[in-house]
């Protein structure tokens, strides 16, 4: 009797030992073959950015005085990973004492990028790397969910007479097609990629 205790737990381990090989077999099967050719088979998200809003307070100013600039984008695709509003300032050689945010609800911290930094290009994120010409603030949230705004109100001090310039865009990532940027038509900055332009009239006082 006690041998045969044995030998059937025996052939009880042998029976788990077997269960276990076959079910470790068949999850590398699955992870290998099944699962990535689901996932390359299943739709790509496509966010779609807007710029739903942008005002300025005023189109002309004198020296010395500040306006604003209100602006509000969306995404009215798929959810996206991330979505960055980039305002740029081609008349400025630094922002600093120069531009304010005075409001923003987007949920992550703002990136100052100054002249000389390493930015992306060519909306790869930063697989094409060119170095900023000019100064920018690149405002995001992460995720950004389909059809919900978030808005950001800048106080701007230009430092010169003439045309002010503001260039605007908005990017989301994953960017699989133009659907995924905004503008999709324009003038291009450094960076090979559309913006939006408002100007401001500068005046001697």
């Amino acid at each position: 009797m006690i041998h045969k205790n044995l030998f059937d737990r025996r052939k009880l381990s042998h029976v788990i030992a077997a269960l276990v090989a076959v079910s470790l077999i068949s999850y590398f099967f699955v992870s290998i073959y099944i699962l990535p050719d689901i996932y390359v088979r299943a739709p790509k998200p496509r966010p779609a950015p807007i710029i739903s809003k942008a005002n300025l307070s005023s189109p002309v100013i004198h020296l010395g005085n500040t306006f604003y600039f209100y602006l509000q984008a969306k995404n009215t695709g798929d959810d996206a990973d991330m979505q960055i509003i980039s305002i740029a300032f081609p008349n400025l050689t630094s922002i600093d004492t120069k531009v304010y945010i005075r409001q923003s609800d987007l949920t992550q911290k703002p990136l100052f990028v100054n002249i000389g930094d390493k930015v992306g290009s060519d909306y790869t994120g930063l697989e094409n790397i060119v170095y900023a010409k000019y100064p920018s603030i690149e405002a995001f949230s992460r995720p950004w969910h389909s059809n919900v705004p978030h808005s950001m109100k800048l106080e701007i001090r230009p430092s010169s007479v003439g045309k002010f310039l503001i260039f605007l865009k908005v990017i989301s990532f994953p960017h699989t097609d133009n659907v995924a940027h905004y503008p999709k038509a324009g003038i291009k900055d450094f960076q090979n990629e559309y913006v939006k332009v408002y100007p401001v009239e500068i005046l001697q006082n």
